[in-house]
C-alpha cells in the first residue's frame, strides 16, 4: 500500500491481515482520499479486498476506483472475472 497525497495505490495480492490493516487505515481517512489505484497485474488473492473496495465506493460514491469501473478483469489464474454492483 502506498499513500501519496490524495491517491492510494494497492496490490491485489494482499493477505487477509493486510486487508484488515488497510481497512483500519482507510476508513478514518476516506474523506481525504480521491483515488484508489491498483498496481501491477498480480492475481487477486482474496475476494475480501474486492468486497472492501465496493463497500468504500458505496460509502463515498465520488471516490475514484478505476479497477471497479472496468467491471470485467482478466486474470490468468482465475480467467475472466465479472461483477455487478447494485446501487
Amino acid at each position: 500500500m502506498l499513500f501519496d497525497g490524495d491517491a492510494l495505490t494497492l496490490s491485489l495480492d494482499m493477505s487477509m491481515e493486510e486487508i484488515r490493516e488497510f481497512e483500519a487505515f482507510v476508513r478514518p481517512r476516506l474523506e481525504y482520499i480521491e483515488t484508489i489505484e491498483i498496481e501491477g497485474e498480480k492475481p487477486l488473492k482474496s475476494s475480501a479486498l474486492l468486497a472492501l473496495l465496493v463497500s468504500l465506493k458505496r460509502s463515498r460514491p465520488e471516490l475514484s476506483i478505476p479497477f471497479l469501473d472496468k467491471r470485467k478483469i482478466h486474470m490468468d489464474v482465475y480467467g475472466t472475472l465479472h461483477w455487478m454492483c447494485y446501487d
